[in-house]
């Protein structure tokens, strides 16, 4: 009896240590260093749960299914080799079943831009603070010119505004290059704001930029 109680211990540790074993080896797996997480605090039914499990490898980087990817053909460096801008969305933004995270207010895109290398991509650049999620009066779009893109950004309303940052590609960095504001409501103007080659790294650039814009350009424009 002894015996038997024995060995039913060792084959039920084993298994355990076993399943651990896996686990561990899966989850090293998906947490590698250029994993990009979902959200922490992330608070969702299980219908919805059930949309964001698991990782995609794409564009050189392994990252939730929290996020749908948008890619666009770019030929940034202006090599002859195509490379890819890539919006990372929440996904809640594409959903049909209005799953939306307590968090989704403090939530944003990501803008990533991955380079071919031997046919292969790598990620180039990540910016997780450039980008806002659209909303029924908010539109934002990237649009690609020869060796740069512009973030379009068109907000209505009462007083409707508009803007084109136009991002351009120097000593292997992007930088900001202008910002084309337009307001027309109840403020009326056009202004184009230009910075020198390198004064402005697309590093340095933040969403709230527009608004602190829009508010400085409002107050003078009284």
């Amino acid at each position: 009896m002894k015996y038997y109680l024995y060995l039913l211990l060792s084959i039920i540790f084993f298994s355990c240590n076993n399943k651990i074993e896996k686990n561990v080896i899966l989850h090293s797996h998906d947490l590698s260093s250029d994993t990009l997480f979902s959200p922490k605090n992330n608070l969702l039914e299980k219908k919805c749960l059930d949309q964001v499990k698991g990782y995609k490898n794409k564009y050189g980087i392994i990252f939730s299914n929290y996020y749908r990817d948008q890619p666009i053909p770019f030929d940034f460096d202006d090599n002859k080799t195509i490379d890819t801008i890539v919006v990372l969305k929440p996904y809640y933004e594409s959903s049909n079943d209005n799953c939306f995270p307590n968090n989704s207010e403090f939530d944003f895109p990501i803008l990533l831009i991955s380079k071919t290398t031997h046919g292969k991509s790598k990620v180039f650049k990540t910016y997780k603070n450039a980008l806002k999620c659209n909303t029924p009066t908010y539109y934002e779009e990237i649009i690609t010119t020869k060796n740069s893109f512009v973030i379009s950004k068109d907000i209505t309303g009462n007083n409707s505004f508009y803007t084109k940052t136009y991002i351009s590609f120097k000593s292997n960095e992007f930088y900001v290059d202008s910002i084309n504001v337009e307001s027309w409501g109840w403020k009326q103007y056009k202004k184009t704001l230009k910075y020198t080659d390198t004064s402005f790294p697309l590093s340095n650039f933040k969403r709230t930029d527009i608004d602190s814009i829009r508010t400085l350009l409002d107050s003078n424009n009284q």
